[in-house]
């Protein structure tokens, strides 16, 4: 294979890495700027002397992708840092291709599982951070980066940026129904932590996909959640049969249709999610999620 593969070992993967499609690209203020490649979404910022961007897209051609834009939108500035939100090759799994020579910042949980996994493309972070918030300078720009606790993927750090009045959280709320099967989601913690972000204050939310949202659609975002963990609790109760697909659609999703289903992607993901969530119940989770400080599971097996 030519490309970076990831973790891809089929040579039948390399039309989909080498793609590089059209980006679209939104200014948000000044100094930041929103960018999506029809799904995926992330964010990148001009500072005094280069650029700082966040995640890489999750491929080698998106990267590239994501590079070349940068360059017609700020001229004349490289990319000199990139923060990763967390360790998922999807977002940030191309370093390598997007910017071989720029600084990596990370949470620690995030560099850690990057060491272990050690796929094609995804740099080591060279500046690894911990703790539930970091204020940092980085060639003049301030950056709040906050990692309240399990959230989604390992090492998640979203960034508040006062000044614009917005909030950077990939892969956590969205303000459709289009998440499906979630197994990266910490649900234990997840809402609580979520709705922690509202005591910040911010007006615009960046997701990790689809389109830039507001505050109001955020918190309908959580209170989605909520509701389904609810409705698959009661499910037990109902004997519902809860690993069969169209139960928990049906169950579910006839709940939450009068306050929901006007969410896109309503119909089509809520049985998935709802089978996704219902599980945690039956089994406490998949992997480290519930766990008080996962954190803890790997301080002393992997040194940075």
């Amino acid at each position: 294979m030519s490309e970076n593969k990831g973790l891809f070992t089929s040579d039948k993967a390399q039309a989909y890495l080498a793609e590089e499609p059209e980006m679209e690209v939104e200014k948000l203020s000044d100094r930041l700027w929103s960018i999506s490649d029809g799904v995926y979404r992330t964010i990148f910022l001009e500072a005094e002397n280069s650029v700082l961007a966040f995640d890489t897209f999750g491929t080698p051609g998106r990267a590239r992708a994501y590079g070349r834009t940068i360059a017609e939108t700020i001229p004349g500035k490289a990319i000199s840092t990139v923060i990763y939100s967390h360790d998922h090759l999807d977002h940030a799994g191309f370093a390598e291709d997007l910017a071989p020579n720029a600084d990596i910042i990370a949470d620690e949980m995030c560099a850690k599982v990057i060491k272990l996994r050690q796929a094609e493309g995804q740099r080591q972070p060279t500046n690894v951070i911990s703790g539930k918030e970091n204020q940092i300078t980085v060639d003049g720009i301030d950056l709040v980066l906050l990692n309240p606790g399990p959230t989604h993927g390992t090492g998640h750090l979203s960034a508040w940026f006062k000044e614009e009045k917005l909030l950077f959280s990939s892969d956590t709320i969205l303000s459709n129904a289009r998440y499906g099967l979630m197994p990266d989601y910490h649900i234990w913690n997840f809402v609580k932590f979520m709705r922690g972000f509202l005591d910040l204050e911010w007006d615009t939310f960046v997701p990790g996909r689809y389109e830039v949202t507001t505050r109001a659609q955020f918190e309908k975002g959580c209170d989605y959640i909520e509701a389904i963990q609810e409705e698959t609790q009661k499910a037990f109760v109902e004997f519902v049969p809860i690993w069969v697909m169209d139960a928990m659609h049906g169950y579910v999703g006839n709940s939450l249709k009068e306050r929901f289903g006007d969410l896109d992607g309503f119909d089509e993901h809520i049985g998935l999610t709802s089978i996704r969530i219902v599980h945690h119940y039956l089994m406490g989770g998949w992997s480290l999620e519930d766990t008080p400080t996962p954190g803890i599971l790997l301080a002393d097996e992997v040194e940075l």
